[in-house]
């Protein structure tokens, strides 16, 4: 088979891919601004892992900006945590340099890529990157083969593993949550005090910085009239490329990369065949799309023959453009043929095609304002930043000449509407500046400002997602606070909150046993929640009794159906026989910090079907292929594990 005439834009995103994803060997890493941390530049190395990986400052910075990009938009805007975002990149990378390691060599890529007509086209369109990324997926691929092609499942593994899932209880419970026993709580600063004097590091605060600044914006210097302007004079740069709509019947050369002339004549004389049959078939009303189905050799057979993509300004179907195809096919759709008309045999060197062009849409000017934010930015970048720039650098001159509301009144200022502002104290690791903003946008202002003793006014570039610059700040120190822990006063809301919590963790646990100790033998979950009382000032006065759905014994999960997860309920439950009551069971804290606990009553017990699973070949198919599937996780992950605690990695400080 064959892969005929890909999109140039498939072969570009998949170069995207290999860019992200591939940062081994000789493909390259991104390029670009650092943001400034510390006095790197970005040709510094901040990364070594083994002898396989070495990534720059620029090369690392522009990937974290890339990654914090894609999850801010993920997140609906909220603002990604770059210490954590480091710290993933960086794990990427070591995964990456281990998958890659093994000896692939030259012949194994030829073989791989001859293997599918799909890689040979790719490798023609792309060249030796996608070579590149073909070897690490052969030494992935090899790897990973070697370290679970060990793992065996025996006969009792397989029936242990089908009897913790054929093995299923149902409870009855009765939830306290800790969060309907804060109001019960009351707590005095004897207590507070005490309790902050045993957590003292819980409270301690990092250093901190108070900032006195002007902030001056690239995209001030930059006008509508100013975008109007290269609209109008660069039209060439937002004239779409001209775009046709074609289908096509593709009667394939066995092998493309190797036909000979016999080969290539009998091709030729089946084409010649194919080619009458569809023209009197289209004579008899068929539709080109319903005859690409059956008798297309190509990929796109069944999409009816249809080639390229969609083009948002065009209407829905799949259209491509001067450059996507291998010429004579460019040729013949974009200048022989007119809309509607059907091709004679068009020859290339996947083999021969019938054509029928549908639609040719000439170039048309992109609308201003479709282009108008882009040239904006652009703009900014080419002069607003220098003019920012300068702008900066004079009021840091005369700035340390007078003081900052003096400066911003001189009369080469005034238009600009210049503003003095000032931080609160701020930590390196605060999610906001205040007044400032998000250190994401500002990237370059924190490690600045951190850096500056007391007194000390500079300026300071920063810059955003993808390396652009976002303003200049001319800034000065007012003060600092070294890392310590806070005096109670100023921290006492807060640990009078926290110890609340605890206390409301406890009460819900004493209240749970307390119900508890009432119940009389024999007694029912339904018998004993007839007898609570509910503590004084708690939100809830009366607690129902649910039921939870059939759950298993399933490896690394505590999910109990219908109530949470609870591990000390899960194994608790199997433990107990029907009509048993027992706990209380704490649940696993939520996302929110809750915890609840259970008073739990086994209801229902579904014992496994072992003599099922002996006669059953499908049970013990599926079981086999699960367990089988899982203990070569299991293996891999431990080997890599093992791999990467060995592995000689060394991480620049800015980024430990």
């Amino acid at each position: 088979m064959i892969i005929f005439l890909r999109e140039k834009f498939i072969a570009q995103l998949f170069m995207w891919v290999i860019a992200v994803v591939f940062v081994i060997g000789s493909i390259m890493l991104y390029s670009g601004s650092s943001g400034g941390r510390g006095d790197g530049t970005e040709a510094e190395v901040v990364l070594k892992i083994d002898a396989l990986e070495v990534v720059t400052r620029g090369d690392f910075d522009r990937m974290v900006s890339d990654r914090m990009r894609q999850q801010q938009n993920q997140r609906f805007g909220n603002t990604p945590d770059q210490k954590q975002t480091e710290k993933d990149i960086i794990d990427d990378l070591i995964k990456r340099a281990i998958e890659g390691s093994a000896r692939i060599s030259d012949a194994e890529i030829e073989r791989y890529i001859r293997s599918d007509i799909n890689r040979v086209q790719l490798y023609n369109q792309i060249g030796a990157g996608v070579a590149n990324w073909y070897k690490f997926q052969l030494s992935a691929t090899a790897l990973r083969d070697n370290v679970q092609n060990l793992e065996l499942v025996t006969d009792t593994e397989a029936e242990q593993a089908y009897q913790l899932e054929a093995d299923k209880a149902k409870i009855k419970f009765i939830e306290f949550r800790d969060s309907d026993y804060v109001s019960t709580v009351n707590v005095d600063d004897v207590e507070a005090g005490t309790f902050f004097q045993e957590n003292q590091n819980d409270y301690k605060t990092e250093e901190q910085v108070k900032i006195k600044f002007i902030r001056i914006n690239p995209a001030d210097f930059v006008s509508t009239s100013d975008v109007e302007t290269y609209y109008t004079e660069n039209q060439s740069e937002f004239t779409t490329q001209e775009f046709v709509k074609a289908r096509h019947i593709l009667k394939k050369f066995p092998d493309p990369n190797n036909v000979t002339d016999e080969q290539k004549a009998e091709t030729e004389a089946a084409a010649e065949k194919l080619l009458k049959t569809v023209k009197d078939e289209l004579a008899a009303g068929a539709s080109f799309a319903d005859l690409a189905k059956t008798h297309s050799e190509g990929p796109s057979a069944a999409d009816g023959g249809a080639l390229g993509s969609s083009i948002p300004h065009l209407p829905p179907g799949k259209y491509f453009g001067r450059g996507q195809m291998v010429k004579p096919f460019e040729e013949a759709c974009f200048d022989i043929l007119k809309p509607g008309e059907v091709s004679d045999l068009v020859e290339t060197r996947f083999g021969y095609h019938i054509i029928q062009l549908e639609e040719k849409h000439a170039p048309t000017l992109k609308p201003f304002l479709e282009v108008e934010s882009g040239i904006r930015t652009k703009l900014v970048q080419i002069n607003g930043v220098d003019n920012a720039k300068e702008i900066a650098d004079n009021l840091l001159f005369d700035i340390e000449v007078e003081d900052y509301e003096t400066a911003i009144g001189l009369d080469r200022y005034k238009e600009l509407s210049l503003t003095v502002w000032e931080t609160d104290f701020f930590s390196k690791d605060d999610s906001q500046i205040p007044n400032v903003g998000s250190p994401v946008n500002y990237r370059g202002f924190t490690e600045e400002v951190f850096d500056m003793e007391i007194g000390v006014t500079k300026t300071i570039e920063t810059k955003g997602f993808g390396g652009n610059v976002t303003a200049y700040f001319v800034a000065t120190v007012l003060g600092k606070k070294p890392a310590a822990i806070p005096e109670f006063a100023d921290v006492k809301d807060d640990v009078i909150n926290d110890l609340r919590k605890k206390k409301a963790k406890e009460s819900a646990l004493a209240d749970a046993q307390n119900l508890l100790n009432q119940r009389t033998d024999g007694e029912s979950l339904d018998g004993l929640i007839k007898r609570y009382k509910a503590p004084e000032g708690a939100t809830i006065d009366q607690k129902p009794v649910q039921e939870s759905g059939l759950f298993n014994r399933t490896p690394g999960r505590h999910y109990v159906s219908g109530m949470g997860n609870s591990k000390e309920v899960m194994f608790a439950a199997f433990k107990m026989s029907v009509g048993d009551v027992g706990g209380p069971f704490r649940g696993t804290e939520s996302i929110t910090g809750d915890v609840s606990v259970y008073l739990i009553e086994l209801v229902e017990r579904v014992e496994p079907d072992v003599e099922l699973f002996r006669t059953d070949p499908v049970q013990k198919a599926q079981r086999y292929q699960t367990l089988l599937q899982d203990k070569k996780v299991e293996a891999y992950d431990n080997w890599f594990a093992a791999r990467k605690k060995a592995a000689n990695v060394w991480i620049h400080e800015d980024y430990r």
